[in-house]
């Protein structure tokens, strides 16, 4: 009898995928604004590819080799994170597309949603926060799992980010709260309702020289482009203040998470607190990025940010799996604690001045006041932000964790290896290969290598010994 498990996978993507493609041939409308019309362009409008195309770029990076090349730390499980964070995120940006035009571009009287170059980025937020569950739960589920737990995260996130935006009018330009924090405690949630024990102790998951190798290369995608992710969607002065506050945030942290690593590992340095610490200011500065806090301002955050991923990385980390939480990745170091952080921040700010500059993105649909909201209650919204992003961060996380362990969908082999999921070079390959070199040494090797050794010696002692 065929064992139809291992064709859910594609049967699902092709199901998926068609109903992607009608609803994008029914709804969808490409928007688009030529630069030559433009007038005012510290407010340009939407659909000039010019003004959003870099960024963009910048930011799909991010997704597809940042955060690809960050998760293949494990030693036995590096196909597996590039590979599922491709899929991952490719499935995710088609969905959020449509998710996100019906809640957030839906043009009445043309009864489509539109799509430009903003709406991709867009699109590339939300694959963040799902990558980010996906870190959580890293090795313990199976691509279908994963495809799965996306389909309905994205629109949990959406919606979420919605409320957040339109009524409560929270400020959040670097989405440190809608993106981050909703897609670590999105992802904790599901390892816990996922846990098991066998994850615990496992001999593969660990990682090696070269892993961590490709991995800190993500890192570094992610640490030149971030300015990017929090500007993405900026314009004016703000565009520039998002940039330049993240900029010397993330460098900050990079200086905060060098400066613990060595107290916390007694004088010596820990890489994985090097691959992830070390992002965290970008992280923390998300919600105040385009407020004009000074460059002081960002260097205090950035640095706090990557101490204090460090100290939960060191003594966090552990402690989750006595809550059956099993972190692989430690989100909750990287992006559920700077993005409270930067929440924390996003509330402290309204009270100093106008640097906030919150009260200006006030609407009429803006609840308690629409346009003449007051400052104290612009930062009750936005603590009620926060408090709404977590709750539907983690109620929806055991929900989809519930669905995840139906048994038609549950991984039914071991944590962490790529072998069930990808065809390996066999071992056999790597070992004719060692034969064959060490064939190739004695064949063209014309001395001894000691021999050689002491006859190098005595040719090139100037005095004999």
């Amino acid at each position: 009898m065929v064992e139809y498990r291992p064709y859910l996978f594609p049967a699902v993507l092709l199901l998926l995928q068609t109903i992607f493609t009608i609803l994008f041939g029914l709804y969808s409308e490409y928007e688009y604004f030529p630069v030559s019309n433009v007038t005012d362009f510290e407010n340009p409008p939407r659909g000039v590819v010019e003004f959003y195309y870099s960024m963009f770029t910048d930011i799909h990076v991010m997704m597809f080799i940042g955060f690809g090349f960050l998760m293949t730390f494990l030693s036995h499980y590096s196909y597996s994170a590039i590979g599922f964070n491709f899929i991952l995120c490719a499935f995710t940006v088609e969905w959020a597309l449509i998710m996100r035009g019906y809640m957030f571009d839906w043009n009445d009287a043309k009864q489509k949603f539109i799509v430009d170059v903003r709406s991709l980025s867009t699109a590339d937020f939300v694959s963040a926060s799902i990558l980010i569950s996906m870190g959580a739960v890293l090795g313990q589920v199976s691509p279908l799992q994963l495809i799965i737990m996306a389909f309905f995260e994205v629109p949990i996130q959406v919606v979420n980010e919605w409320i957040g935006t339109h009524f409560f009018c929270a400020n959040d330009g670097g989405e440190s709260m809608f993106v981050h924090v909703f897609g670590a405690y999105f992802g904790l949630a599901v390892a816990f309702v996922l846990f098991h024990s066998n994850v615990l102790g496992s001999p593969l998951e660990k990682s090696r020289y070269t892993s961590d190798l490709f991995s800190i290369i993500g890192t570094m995608f992610l640490f030149c482009f971030w300015p990017s992710f929090n500007a993405g969607t900026a314009s004016g002065i703000e565009r520039l203040h998002a940039i330049t506050n993240t900029y010397v945030s993330i460098c900050a942290s990079v200086m905060g998470a060098f400066l613990m690593s060595t107290i916390v590992r007694k004088g010596k340095l820990d890489m994985i607190h090097i691959q992830n610490s070390t992002l965290a200011g970008g992280v923390a500065i998300g919600t105040v990025a385009t407020s004009n806090i000074g460059l002081h301002g960002a260097m205090i955050i950035g640095t706090l940010a990557g101490m204090v991923s460090v100290l939960g990385f060191h003594f966090l980390l552990p402690k989750l799996q006595d809550i059956r939480v099993h972190d692989t990745c430690g989100v909750h170091n990287l992006h559920g604690i700077p993005g409270l952080m930067a929440a924390i921040a996003g509330i402290v700010i309204v009270f100093v001045g106008n640097r906030s500059g919150y009260l200006d993105h006030l609407t009429d649909v803006c609840l308690s006041g629409g346009m003449k909201r007051t400052n104290n209650m612009q930062a009750a919204y936005q603590a009620a932000a926060l408090g709404l992003t977590l709750g539907m961060a983690i109620v929806g996380g055991l929900i989809t964790g519930l669905i995840l362990r139906i048994p038609i969908f549950v991984q039914k082999y071991e944590n962490f290896e790529d072998e069930p999921n990808w065809h390996l070079p066999e071992a056999e390959e790597a070992n004719d290969a060692a034969s064959l070199n060490k064939n190739l040494d004695r064949r063209f090797s014309i001395i001894p290598v000691a021999s050689m050794n002491k006859n190098l010696q005595r040719r090139f002692s100037v005095f004999p010994s």
